[in-house]
């Protein structure tokens, strides 16, 4: 293993870097660090000189000063001897055993790449956030994409050398923020498979509060476009037309990173009207022939708008959209001639259609008496001044996809300069509710022929509780926010929702068939638990099942290979003081 160590004005920190590559339980002789200085200004390269004095683990080099991460990583990989490369920024530090698990994953699994889970300390707050989406649970020798290891490009991993050498692979040059991306993505192409490992914090990332980090600075959008042609380049050149080259397309272009981060609410104060020109022109001509419904259907409207206006050459509406998110308003929106889709009206030239339409919802306040739970809140679309013709509260079961529906009063309607908002109040009584399990909430709101529907409780009135509501006496539902951060119900209820056993700290990483029965391997806080049992759906009885703990960490559990079959099946488990933890074994399949 090559860790390879950026540094640029981190002397405070390197010893607690260095030091925690140094207390890896891999084994000496197994790794080394190559540490390299981009010019700092402080006493980082005399640190690392120190730390490397008389130790043969810890190889220094310095480089005159490039201003990103990319040239000495780059040098790193230059002078790696290692079989794995793993890049470790110069503040943050690693869990004791993370080498050794990362190795003994690649070596078990042949993946091109593998990815950790990544945890915050210290006191301040990261330029960016920590990866979560790809870190649900472990998965072994998966497709980057369909494990949604795409969703980090970061280069905080672990790298096949083999890989990187043979197909050139390298770190762009120019820019601050996201020189990391066309390296990882393609890494990921040219890789057979990834692993992720999620069971625990395995990558801790320094939050930094003094702004001296160098990606804290940010870059100007002129920078963000060189970010996103390199990538966009990146994936060309390393795919065929098709799905998978569309997939990978939507989060340079259409994305939150993509081409708002050109041409949004930064651009005129950064660029004079030729600079933008010049912009425009380089973004056209790589954009354009690659735009199609496959990747634009993806996007919110104000990147549809943005690069249907870029790509006409309209200079003009792309500066008022921007100078619009300059200034915090929403892009009026209006419903077409025929009624039949929403539509925006540029200065100058057609309307551009066709746009994916979003409710902007709020959940203000949720209350129970006896059995009755009452939701208010208020939802519309920003830009729109129009009020909706009719609306529904959607009640679903989670498993059984049984519906409640509540048509909803949208008569108190209010407008401001982000559009115009219907309130709401409804009650739902949980007898009606007649299935136990989870219940989904969503929105479905319709003006003319325009339909939105939506998942509802993600955003939510300042002060508003999120501790789970209990409803009834003895207590017949919960109401909470789950997992992805939506409103749901719990009739029954089926899962506790104030001890400290999370659901979602359980993982099924794997499901094998030995004889007539299947073992289901959980990742997880395993160590107190003492029994298991499982259900094939919710009317069938609950029956007990083996349960083996193997560590800390893992644990298998034993059922009969026709019930694990069944789509509707759930595991239970519990500890010594009979707290339970549902896990269905969707999770692994999905």
């Amino acid at each position: 293993m090559s860790v390879v160590v950026p540094v640029y004005n981190c002397e405070r920190y390197l010893e607690e870097t260095i030091g925690s590559v140094r207390d890896q339980d891999i084994g000496d002789g197994r790794f080394e660090i190559i540490a390299v200085d981009d010019g700092s200004t402080d006493g980082s390269l005399d640190t690392l000189n120190r730390l490397a004095e008389g130790k043969s683990d810890l190889r220094v080099f310095s480089i005159p000063n490039s201003g990103s991460a990319a040239a000495p990583r780059n040098r790193g990989v230059d002078e790696a001897r290692g079989r794995y490369l793993f890049f470790l920024d110069a503040d943050d530090k690693l869990s004791p055993d993370t080498l050794r698990r990362v190795v003994s994953v690649a070596d078990d699994t042949g993946s091109g790449v593998v990815l950790c889970k990544m945890g915050e300390f210290g006191a301040g707050k990261r330029a960016g956030n920590v990866p979560s989406t790809a870190f649900g649970a472990t998965r072994l020798a998966v497709d980057f994409v369909e494990s949604r290891a795409v969703s980090t490009l970061g280069a905080l991993k672990l790298f096949r050398t083999s890989i990187v050498k043979e197909h050139g692979i390298r770190f762009p040059l120019g820019f601050v923020v996201g020189e990391d991306q066309a390296f990882t993505m393609k890494a990921y192409l040219h890789s057979p498979h990834v692993s992720i490992l999620a069971d625990k914090v395995y990558y801790w990332a320094r939050g930094r509060g003094d702004g001296t980090n160098v990606t804290s600075t940010g870059q100007p959008p002129r920078k963000h476009l060189m970010r996103v042609l390199t990538l966009i380049k990146t994936i060309v050149e390393n795919t065929e037309p098709g799905e998978l080259r569309d997939t990978l397309l939507r989060r340079p272009i259409i994305g939150a990173a993509g081409v708002k981060s050109v041409f949004g609410k930064k651009m005129i104060p950064a660029h004079n009207r030729a600079e933008r020109e010049a912009m425009l022109k380089e973004f056209r001509e790589v954009v354009a022939p690659l735009w199609n419904p496959s990747i634009r259907d993806h996007g919110l409207p104000e990147s549809q708008i943005l690069v249907d206006l870029a790509l006409r050459n309209d200079i003009d509406g792309v500066e008022t959209v921007s100078r619009l998110l300059k200034e915090k308003k929403p892009v009026p929106l209006t419903l077409a001639d025929d009624r039949t889709q929403l539509v925006y009206e540029p200065p100058a030239g057609s309307s551009v259609r066709d746009l994916r339409t979003r409710l902007h919802q709020t959940l203000e306040t949720i209350t129970a008496k006896t059995n009755v739970i009452t939701v208010r809140g208020e939802f519309g679309i920003d830009g729109l001044a129009e009020a909706p013709d009719s609306a529904q509260i959607i009640f679903r079961h989670r498993k059984l996809g049984t519906k409640v529906v509540s048509k909803l009063d949208v008569s108190r309607t209010y407008t401001r300069r982000f559009g115009t908002r219907a309130r709401f109040s409804t009650d739902i009584g949980v007898s009606k509710l007649t299935d136990s399990g989870i219940w989904d909430v969503f929105i479905k709101a319709k003006w003319s022929s325009v339909v939105v529907r939506e998942r509802f409780g993600k955003s939510r009135a300042p002060g508003l509780d999120n501790s789970p509501l209990l409803v009834g006496d003895p207590i017949q539902a919960v109401v909470f926010i789950d997992h992805s951060d939506e409103l749901a119900i719990d009739v029954g209820p089926t899962e506790r929702h104030l001890d400290p056993v999370k659901r979602l700290e359980l993982h099924v990483v794997d499901q094998f068939e030995v004889g007539r029965s299947a073992v289901v391997l959980v990742n997880g806080p395993v160590s107190t638990l003492q029994s298991a049992s499982y259900q094939v759906d919710v009317k069938a009885k609950e029956k007990p099942a083996r349960l083996i703990v193997h560590s800390t960490d893992q644990a298998s559990v034993v059922v009969p290979r026709p019930a694990a079959k069944k789509q509707s099946c759930t595991i239970e488990l519990k500890d010594a003081e009979g707290n339970p933890v549902e896990i269905a074994l969707t999770e692994l399949r999905d």
